[in-house]
């Protein structure tokens, strides 16, 4: 019994790890927990479990709508972003197209290109960020998607409001860019804006967003995309009929309805980013100024022996190695009392 010839290229996914015990701040999970609001909903249908989900995820997509000021059908909800890349994957692309996306970013790209027979092309990252001229240089007739993390996973660099647009511009209407906003919550600069108020005016471009970091969903699994509604509609022929669990699909209606969560998470983050900043530039670390709620840190060893001394003492964080970045580490921001752990284990690579 032989598998498929395009899966021969395909390594499974490598989530980040630890131990019992460890804390860990490897997964850019929320330290806050779930969304209040999420759970007090998963609670209230517990007793409707022995029902199957609504095949559409009507309310949370009407949710989706309200919170976007967007038509619900310009959504489409999956078992997290990972299934809604393989979803535009299976729905787009050919065997023997191309994806085009960076070396430095998120690996589900690679994958769901390769698991439907595509061919990937994979353009270095310029200073830690996406390059635009790159990519479009990459493309030829055979290209089919692009992928953009923006912000990108692990960096947390993004490229502008006006880099998008102009890259929207000169891609071919043959091709879709997929701009995966996981982290678009946390971007606060002023010359970041989403992918959503661009979705009318591009036909190709489909915007995904998760509800695993910024309200702590990380467990359900639930994603999304939105974009033009010509676009998006066709990528229902790929989907599995019940894809989103009932728990997911209300928990995630309410979510996105919890401003004080949200204040709270983004509080946190910005504090944190606030006290790490300093406390590594003056230990004299090399790190990415981030629009994410993870830190992309130089430690010039190893990752994998960093990530080894830190478990032994009982915090995990990500080795960036599987993203050939291998003196990177990559740290998700989590309390005060973890981020001066965190330091004061880093501190120790200098002594």
């Amino acid at each position: 019994m032989k598998i498929r010839k395009t899966l021969e290229s395909v390594t499974p996914y490598v989530a980040g790890k630890t131990k019992a015990g460890a804390v860990k701040l490897s997964s850019n999970e929320n330290p806050l927990g779930p969304s209040p609001r999420a759970l007090a909903a998963i609670s209230r249908e517990m007793n409707h479990l022995h029902r199957y989900p609504d095949g559409r995820s009507s309310l949370l997509i009407q949710a989706l709508a309200e919170h976007f000021s967007l038509s619900s059908d310009c959504f489409i909800a999956g078992n997290g972003s990972d299934e809604i890349f393989a979803l535009i994957a299976g729905t787009y692309l050919e065997e023997g197209q191309e994806v085009v996306t960076a070396d430095s970013t998120f690996s589900e790209y690679n994958f769901s290109g390769l698991l439907f027979g595509g061919h990937v092309k994979k353009v270095p990252l310029v200073k830690g960020r996406f390059d635009p001229d790159g990519l479009l240089n990459a493309i030829t007739e055979k290209t089919s998607l692009v992928f953009i993390a923006n912000p990108n996973n692990p960096t947390g660099t993004f490229l502008s409001c006006s880099e998008i647009k102009s890259f929207m511009d000169r891609l071919p209407d043959s091709v879709i860019l997929v701009l995966d906003e996981a982290y678009a919550e946390f971007a606060g600069h002023r010359d970041f804006c989403s992918g959503r108020d661009m979705v009318m005016d591009y036909p190709n471009l489909l915007v995904t967003r998760t509800f695993s970091k910024i309200y702590g969903l990380a467990g359900l699994r639930l994603g999304y995309a939105m974009g033009h509604p010509d676009l998006v509609q066709e990528i229902f022929r790929s989907k599995q009929a019940f894809n989103v669990n009932l728990l997911a699909q209300k928990a995630g209606a309410e979510a996105l309805k919890d401003d004080e969560f949200i204040r709270k998470t983004l509080k946190l983050c910005s504090d944190g980013k606030e006290y790490l900043y300093k406390a590594l530039e003056e230990n004299g670390f090399f790190f990415y100024p981030s629009e994410a709620n993870f830190i992309c840190i130089k430690v010039d060893r190893d990752s994998k022996e960093v990530f080894d001394s830190f478990l032994d003492q009982g915090m995990a964080i990500r080795p960036l190695a599987s993203f050939g970045m291998n003196e990177w580490i990559r740290y998700t921001i989590g309390t005060e009392e973890q981020n001066r752990e965190f330091i004061r284990l880093l501190k120790t690579l200098k002594e």
